[in-house]
């Protein structure tokens, strides 16, 4: 006796589509995670060679310590920047350096806060987020005619980074055109988390605020 079953066509043809179909989707995502590296970069370095810039005929002792700082972001960027994602430790110390630099740059009467985790967990973050938040609160916050204070602060809790970057606003706007090192954090949060972050900005007509929470990987 055969015993005989309705035929049931074997799904070859859609697996292999499936199948190519979600490697167009990882290409296509990492072609824009790329491209939204790339452009953060050069917004990083044209921001701090201004600052090395308007150092030198001002104190050029300072504008050599400058120079030192920024190399040893440089190699960060160019070693570490392309990558998915680097150590916690790492992206930490960029930000050290970073405000190093800029400290250089102000007088006292720019308070600069700095409250970085003593001890870092061994995980990872995707390279050059948080600075882009950093670098904002230093093109706009900063007064000189009167006194400005900009709060820096990172926490970790539950394999969550925690992120807050509070700053005064200068009484004469930054006319300068920008915005695209915020937009391209953003639509690089979007990808790389998949909307698994919260934002939180408080644009305040005395002061600005940023509250951000990514996970850890």
């Amino acid at each position: 006796m055969v015993l005989q079953l309705p035929y049931q066509p074997i799904p070859v043809a859609a697996d292999v589509g499936n199948t190519r179909l979600a490697k167009l989707e990882r290409e296509n995502l990492e072609q824009q995670l790329e491209y939204l590296r790339y452009q953060i970069s050069p917004h990083f370095f044209m921001n701090t060679l201004n600052n090395i810039h308007a150092l030198v005929d001002i104190d050029s002792e300072k504008a050599k310590e400058t120079i030192v700082e920024l190399s040893k972001m440089m190699r960060y960027v160019l070693y570490d920047g392309n990558k998915r994602c680097v150590r916690l430790f790492s992206e930490l110390e960029f930000i050290r350096h970073y405000v190093a630099l800029m400290q250089l740059r102000y007088t006292d009467k720019v308070k600069i806060t700095l409250d970085l985790p003593k001890e870092t967990p061994n995980r990872q973050i995707p390279p050059l987020i948080l600075i882009t938040f950093i670098e904002n609160a230093f093109k706009h916050g900063i007064s000189y005619q009167r006194d400005s204070s900009i709060i820096i602060r990172v926490t970790i809790e539950n394999d969550k980074l925690l992120f807050t970057c509070w700053n005064t606003k200068s009484n004469k706007p930054n006319k300068e055109k920008g915005g695209v090192g915020l937009s391209n954090v953003v639509k690089r949060m979007d990808l790389l988390f998949e909307y698994n972050y919260k934002l939180n900005i408080h644009d305040d007509s005395d002061f600005y605020n940023v509250e951000l929470e990514i996970p850890l990987i």
